[in-house]
């Protein structure tokens, strides 16, 4: 089974029942089909980044489960239970959380863990090594990475409803926006409302600083001429 194969798959295992205590955050995601489910708020906001980053064509959570010791794929957990049921062979088990699709091609598996996890947890760089091993690539994705404006910040952007601008606005903004302008000189003195301002950042047409501050009146837009490199919040 290949990488190409797994972003297809059904979730490996289930993170959400019907009746389980366990709390889950569910979750509709563009780049991914149906609803996702995340254990913690940390894998919640990967799911977040991913769909505002433009590097990311699609998303799978839990999309495979791998015997690290002898490199086997299973597209579920039980089903690598059932194949070593009545031995005495002791499986090497991993379910990344995450494969990414880029646009360029590639694949990615990507881990949510909170940095203090990982500080408690020093055999995890085996895991990446395995992987490594296999032709896998594997990331880990602390809650360092993200800031508190880029929680806020990334949310608004993901739900926007529509991220395309019109072709007359589209023009306005990519001939007529000045080479730096805050939000909200840009709403009072030439009528670009939020939304617009949000879909000329999906554009390219505009940048800002995600990490900084949440977007507000004071955010400074600057012309991007294209370039969409605000938008790539992830370690990819």
């Amino acid at each position: 089974m290949q990488d190409d194969d797994h972003i297809h798959n059904d979730p490996a295992r289930t993170i959400y029942k019907r009746g389980l205590q366990k709390k889950v955050n569910r979750q509709a995601c563009r780049k991914a089909a149906g609803i996702v489910d995340t254990e913690c708020n940390g894998e919640s906001i990967i799911v977040v980044a991913a769909e505002v980053d433009p590097r990311v064509r699609r998303l799978a959570p839990q999309p495979v489960t791998f015997d690290l010791n002898t490199g086997e794929s299973f597209s579920k957990k039980s089903d690598l239970k059932k194949a070593v049921l009545g031995t005495r062979y002791k499986p090497w088990t991993y379910t990344p959380d995450f494969i990414f699709q880029l646009v360029n091609g590639q694949y990615v598996y990507v881990e949510g863990k909170h940095s203090h996890w990982s500080r408690s947890n020093p055999e995890f760089s085996r895991v990446a090594r395995a992987m490594g091993e296999l032709g896998h690539r594997l990331i880990l994705v602390t809650e360092t990475t993200f800031t508190k404006a880029h929680h806020r910040n990334l949310r608004i952007l993901r739900t926007l409803p529509n991220r395309h601008l019109t072709p007359e606005r589209h023009a306005w903004i990519d001939t007529q926006f000045p080479q730096s302008l805050s939000f909200g000189e840009a709403q009072q003195s030439f009528g670009v409302t939020g939304s617009e301002i949000c879909a000329a950042l999906f554009e390219g047409l505009i940048a800002t600083d995600l990490s900084l501050t949440a977007l507000g009146d004071r955010t400074k837009l600057v012309r991007a001429d294209g370039d969409v490199s605000h938008l790539q919040v992830l370690p990819l």
